[in-house]
């Protein structure tokens, strides 16, 4: 059996974090293992282990807090996050008709596969977004965070996947929406603050047919509010 060389193993454990990111195994936010754990996992040194963590640092995808841990903070770049992904209406638009094939199936699985607990990192999103919004802030990504949190609930790789895939839309959506007036912004924080309630709510409820309903509305209130600037 061939053994693997410093080099090899480093490679090893810098692509296993990245893939554990992008496949939602560890949402933005998550503690990732110990250093100790990685290095017993991957048979290198703590100094080794420090190398490939400051790479990820650097690239922006983890950080470090005090006496807590390492965290994921963002999500490695992939062929689907080129700037011409979403660029214009159309592409907008089709973008909304996707999310509201996968996004509702989402919530209703979720709704009937949920445990306490993931209900629980769900009303937190929820919370965090809100604080966002209290504070004059967008809320782009936290609230692809909340969307990202049910998929992941949902138990089904495929729909976690997707949904992953989505972030280039919501970011190019951000843009789109900082282009309203302040007085619009603070209708659609409080909106949002609803329908988030609402589709918590009913996955909360085990209600899978009104968690797609709730998820639906939502998703056909932001096509409108995004595109048309209607409330």
């Amino acid at each position: 059996m061939t053994t693997k060389t410093k080099v090899e193993k480093t490679k090893v454990l810098y692509d296993d974090v990245c893939n554990w990111i992008l496949r939602g195994q560890y949402l933005r936010g998550s503690r990732l293992p110990t250093e100790a754990e990685l290095s017993l996992r991957y048979d290198l040194s703590r100094s080794s282990i420090r190398q490939v963590i400051a790479r990820l640092k650097m690239e922006g995808l983890v950080t470090s807090r005090q006496g807590a841990g390492l965290f994921v903070i963002g999500r490695p770049t992939t062929a689907l996050d080129a700037p011409n992904f979403v660029n214009n209406v159309s592409d907008l638009t089709a973008l909304f008709d996707f999310r509201l094939l996968i996004e509702t199936e989402s919530a209703a699985l979720a709704a009937s596969k949920h445990s306490q607990g993931d209900i629980e990192h769900i009303e937190e999103k929820s919370r965090v977004l809100s604080n966002v919004f209290r504070n004059g802030g967008q809320g782009t990504q936290e609230d692809f965070d909340f969307h990202l949190q049910i998929a992941k609930t949902s138990g089904n790789k495929f729909l976690l996947s997707s949904v992953l895939a989505l972030q280039t839309g919501v970011v190019f959506t951000a843009k789109w929406g900082q282009q309203t007036p302040d007085a619009s912004k603070i209708m659609h924080s409080q909106q949002v603050k609803q329908e988030h309630a609402d589709i918590v709510e009913a996955i909360s409820s085990r209600d899978d047919a009104k968690a797609r309903a709730a998820m639906g509305h939502h998703i056909e209130a932001s096509r409108s509010r995004i595109l048309y600037g209607q409330p």
